[in-house]
């Protein structure tokens, strides 16, 4: 499943997958995989502990205010503001439960929902009674005293929740159909708020899920087999993108996307393109490393041989000096980096020209 994925391949951008045929190794694999940073935002953000199976959370200075273990999520997402988040826990992927449950921390508390749903991913909420999710074959929707409900053509396969870089938008994809032909759908929902009101049907017959969308230039491009780009309007494609792109990401300058595989030598590698919305001018680069990418303004940020690196869509990849396994790009153009024994730092991403750069900041814990 996608929002699994999350998980397991340490590129949690919001939303990832990986080719079946060359799957990154897992966190048993390697020391570089133990940790994962699964959500941020200028506030704070949340790591993974894959090995103890535990879940914490950080303000943005480094402070810890709630971990969390014995459920194995299929989803972690943040409330208004991380480290407050809702975790997914589903009947599917925690058998030894009686049902779905859907666990808030928040504020210093814990609220628990349960699910009668075999399948539960919770894609969006501001609080336990404002939330977004796939349950079963539905796409629901809560705003407090009132439930809605959106049903679909036949049990749902795969499903992924990306939110635009601004977070004011919400693309729920799903997948139905034949499990080796699934069809997916976009679903879009204005979370600019603090409820979300009734979807629309962004685009239908997609060739993989919504991978990063930016509404206010109406487009957005799908990953998985054969990327493509497409209006958020009318739902047309404007573009094939590629055979396979396991993850992409959007700002207001450029549009990055990522390919990861993992070498016999069980290290991973990654073929990043970044390309510029104004103009047809795209930079290619291969590294030997994972871990995540992001848009900042006009630069692409990624992992390059263990550390950040940037690229504009003209000119050349700049390596910075932070080491890291997994990286997280914020709407303000920060960026956080995850090492291997867990901790985070943040860092700041800047654009002068042609020219991409990442600074140390020191902060962070």
């Amino acid at each position: 499943m996608a929002a699994i994925a999350l998980l397991i391949v340490p590129a949690v951008a919001g939303c990832s997958v990986s080719n079946d045929a060359t799957t990154p190794p897992t966190a048993g694999d390697s020391a570089d995989h133990r940790f994962l940073l699964v959500e941020g935002d200028t506030a704070g953000y949340i790591t993974f502990d894959i090995e103890r199976e535990t879940l914490t959370g950080f303000r943005s200075d480094g402070t810890r205010t709630w971990t969390h273990s014995g459920h194995y999520p299929s989803d972690i997402r943040c409330l208004s503001r991380c480290p407050d988040a809702v975790i997914s826990a589903p009947l599917s992927e925690n058998p030894g439960q009686k049902k779905s449950l859907a666990i808030w921390k928040y504020a210093g508390r814990t609220t628990v929902k349960e699910f009668t749903a075999d399948r539960l991913d919770i894609h969006w909420s501001s609080g336990p009674d404002r939330w977004i999710a796939t349950v079963d074959s539905s796409v629901t929707w809560s705003d407090g005293p009132r439930t809605g409900s959106l049903s679909l053509p036949g049990a749902v396969k795969d499903s992924m929740g990306t939110q635009s870089a601004d977070r004011r938008s919400l693309a729920v994809s799903v997948a139905t159909g034949d499990d080796s032909a699934p069809r997916w759908s976009a679903y879009l929902f204005d979370v600019s708020g603090p409820k979300a009101g009734r979807p629309r049907l962004a685009a239908d017959h997609l060739p993989g899920a919504v991978g990063c969308l930016d509404p206010t230039a109406d487009r957005a491009a799908t990953v998985g087999e054969n990327s493509a780009l497409f209006t958020l309007g009318s739902g047309r494609k404007v573009r094939d993108l590629g055979t396979f792109s396991s993850e992409c990401a959007m700002s207001r300058g450029v549009t990055v996307f990522g390919t990861y595989a993992a070498g016999q030598d069980q290290q991973d590698r990654q073929s990043v393109s970044v390309t510029g919305n104004t103009g047809n001018r795209t930079s290619r680069a291969g590294t030997s490393s994972g871990g995540g990418l992001g848009a900042a303004d006009s630069c692409g940020v990624f992992l390059a041989e263990g550390r950040i690196a940037a690229m504009p869509p003209t000119g050349t990849v700049t390596r910075s000096e932070i080491r890291a396994a997994a990286l997280r790009v914020l709407p303000d153009g920060d960026v956080y980096a995850l090492a291997t024994n867990g901790t985070v730092t943040r860092h700041r991403v800047g654009a002068a020209e042609n020219d991409c750069s990442v600074s140390s900041s020191g902060s962070g814990r």
